[in-house]
């Protein structure tokens, strides 16, 4: 093999190794898992190993492409169970994507015709960034985001420079495969629509020969655009609209039902900052920015670069500006509409997409020796990102949920799994063949854990529905419920039932209580009140 040939590979098995390294460590050396990765792996555990194994059983509020990817590495779960119990599907399926990323970015680079140091100093620039390093580490989903979101970018720079119909029909699927990643690429699609129209109006037919074009043919030609590269996303919305209707019933369920995020942002309604935010536009565009300029360095690099070569004017810059502002316009809206967290790595985002600008960006310059300045500058403005963001994960005041990584000892999120891991090895010393009622969506820790997932009836099982409604009437044995907590995820056995927990009921008599922080109910017979 040639040294050509070579170098992209071992890119690609340098990051790939150092963030599984580091995925293992935490998740299993240390026993920490961010809960939202946790519980995606959890959804295609249940697809495989539940009482009602079927597809349906991944969910319906996340995007199921995530759990789809690590559904086909637990296939090797009775062989290597950590894959489940320690989220190590997720690590490695979040590692691979954070390589292919960086391998990404240096064969963009080289077909820009950069040269391979340039190509290859930015491809380990982004992915060696100790933010984005955690995030090919810690198993959520915004690496495999992150990739297609770059892949779309990228595919989209190659047909603005070389008009290929084939460019835009990567954006396309790109695109498609970025929303059954993360509902972000919603927005994002709305801004590639508009630079579209600034594509065909400003650029492209700028330049062609018959300056008299009709507004009708770039009409036509803006149409036919949309047509390649939206159809697959708007499709796979469309489809995912259709699965919500006729499996739960409720075609905006991941909308709209109990467990989805405008459910779960009921709680900000408690919170005086967030409801300061939530009722003044001034301060959410306020709060947005802040948030946003953590990653604007890159930004700010090509804006220079554009001002010292006096192309600050040239079209092609908004585009970028257009994709720029897809994240922080996502979180306005949101923010107006009183559901949105407003997590610190929720406006990363900006950071990829510019970065992902770079080999474009660069290719425009012709001039060698101002190339190699031009890259210089984004150099530095990478590195200090890289130092910025590696400040805001130290500070729980920034970056709240990154922080938790480094504080697995102390953190709550750490302390309620390692007792969750206790109580799947408690009951599964306990029973056998019994039938324990939990609601997944809180129980998730417990279910990976278990050996024997098949004594539990959870959410996604067909009769669980039934059994909430009458688990005296069905085989439900035990319950099993959590604490419930006013700010805290809900759970569909303590909204059905609220004294539960608390105070028991005529048919279900207390069992066992773990810590205060979930009891285990025995289901009996209703208990007739004395006659007096």
């Amino acid at each position: 093999m040639t040294k050509r040939s070579i170098l992209p590979w071992v890119i690609f098995l340098f990051i790939f190794a150092g963030e599984f390294a580091l995925g293992f460590y935490i998740s299993y050396v240390k026993g920490y898992m961010h809960t939202d990765a946790l519980s995606r792996v959890a959804n295609a555990f249940y697809v495989l190993y539940s009482r009602d194994p079927h597809l349906g059983a991944i969910g319906f509020i996340w995007n199921p492409l995530p759990s789809l990817m690590e559904m086909v590495l637990l296939i090797f779960y009775p062989i290597f169970p950590v894959l489940a119990s320690r989220g190590l599907a997720a690590v490695i399926m979040t590692s691979i994507f954070s390589a292919l990323t960086a391998l990404l970015l240096y064969k963009t680079g080289i077909r820009y015709e950069l040269s391979k140091l340039m190509s290859a100093t930015l491809a380990l620039l982004f992915s060696l960034n100790p933010f984005v390093f955690l995030f090919g580490a810690n198993g959520l989903s915004d690496a495999p985001y992150v990739y297609f979101l770059m892949y779309t970018v990228i595919e989209f720079s190659f047909w603005i420079r070389e008009r290929k119909t084939s460019s835009l029909i990567f954006t396309g699927f790109a695109l498609a495969l970025a929303f059954w990643t993360r509902y972000e690429a919603v927005p994002f699609g709305l801004s590639l629509a508009l630079g579209i129209v600034v594509v065909v109006m400003m650029l492209h037919h700028r330049e062609a020969s018959d300056p008299q074009l009709k507004l009708l043919e770039k009409y036509n030609k803006i149409e036919a655009t949309w047509i390649l590269v939206l159809v697959p996303s708007i499709f796979s919305g469309l489809l995912w609209i259709f699965f919500n209707y006729t499996i739960m019933g409720n075609p905006f369920y991941f909308l709209n039902s109990e467990y989805s995020n405008v459910a779960q942002s009921e709680a900000l309604k408690n919170d005086e900052n967030f409801v300061r935010l939530f009722n003044s536009p001034l301060l959410s565009l306020w709060f947005i920015a802040k948030k946003t300029m953590w990653y604007s360095l890159p930004l700010l690099g090509v804006l220079l670069i554009r001002l010292f070569s006096k192309r600050l004017h040239k079209p092609d810059l908004l585009i970028l500006l257009l994709l720029f502002a897809a994240v922080p316009g996502l979180q306005f809206a949101l923010l107006m509409k009183e559901s949105s967290f407003g997590w610190f790595r929720y406006f990363m985002y900006v950071f990829p997409v510019v970065t992902a600008w770079l080999p474009y960006e660069l290719s425009l310059i012709k001039e060698r020796w101002k190339q190699r300045a031009a890259f210089s500058l984004l150099a530095v403005c990478l590195l200090c990102t890289a130092g910025l963001l590696s400040y805001a994960v130290t500070d729980p005041k920034i970056a709240p949920d990154e922080n938790n990584f480094l504080s697995i000892e102390t953190n709550e999120y750490a302390e309620a799994q390692r007792l969750e891991r206790t109580i799947a090895q408690w009951l599964d010393n306990k029973f056998t063949n019994e039938t324990i009622m939990t609601d997944s969506s809180n129980a998730f820790t417990i279910l990976v854990n278990t050996s024997n997932l098949k004594k539990f009836l959870i959410t996604s099982d067909y009769d669980f529905k039934k059994a909430l409604n009458d688990p005296v009437g069905t085989e439900v044995e035990y319950i099993l419920v959590p604490r419930p907590f006013r700010n805290g995820p809900k759970s569909a056995i303590n909204m059905q039932y609220p004294d539960l927990y608390d105070n028991g009921a005529p048919w279900a008599t207390l069992y066992h209580d773990f810590d205060n922080q979930w009891r285990l109910y025995r289901v009996h017979e209703p208990v007739k009140p004395e006659n007096k």
